[in-house]
């Protein structure tokens, strides 16, 4: 069974729609164009993800950070732990390891595991542990773009936007 008749992990979902949320604010692209770019390119490997899919949880996501108070870490440095998280780690379960002997953490999956609520969830949930210091963040200067091992993956993080795209 090819991962084009699968639905993309659920892991993999979390970390698209939070470099969404980094690069919104880091970069000078919008939260739809960010998006978009996940939405076709995760389209071409697993069943298609609607672009609203990344870019509804993506500004809930900026929302909740803005209302934070006092916080001890900016929001795209939030964003690029809970990236760092998510590659790295799988939950409570240690960490993850993107290639196995019998596959890859990028194998899709039969049902569809992930959905915005969840991805919110999580995300809160890590930003409040960020706080109390009970998860592992990335280190000074990490950047997922910098990674290893990220197949198809890195090529979507690296695709420029098209002039079209800019319209």
């Amino acid at each position: 069974m090819s991962n084009k008749d699968l639905f993309c992990p659920n892991w993999l979902y979390e970390v698209s729609v939070a470099i969404t949320v980094h690069d919104y604010l880091t970069k000078d692209y919008s939260i739809e164009m960010i998006a978009k770019k996940f939405s076709e390119g995760l389209s071409e490997e697993y069943k298609d993800i609607p672009v609203e899919e990344i870019s509804k949880p993506a500004e809930t996501c900026i929302r909740f950070m803005a209302e934070i108070q006092g916080a001890e870490f900016e929001a795209h440095e939030r964003a690029n732990h809970f990236i760092h998280y998510r590659l790295k780690f799988n939950g409570i379960k240690g960490p993850r390891k993107l290639k196995t002997l019998l596959g890859s953490a990028f194998d899709g999956d039969k049902q569809k595991k992930y959905n915005e609520e969840s991805m919110v969830k999580d995300f809160k949930a890590y930003c409040f542990a960020l706080r109390s210091g009970t998860v592992p963040k990335a280190s000074s200067g990490w950047s997922i773009k910098n990674e290893e091992d990220l197949g198809f993956y890195k090529d979507i993080i690296g695709k420029d936007f098209s002039l079209d795209d800019l319209l």
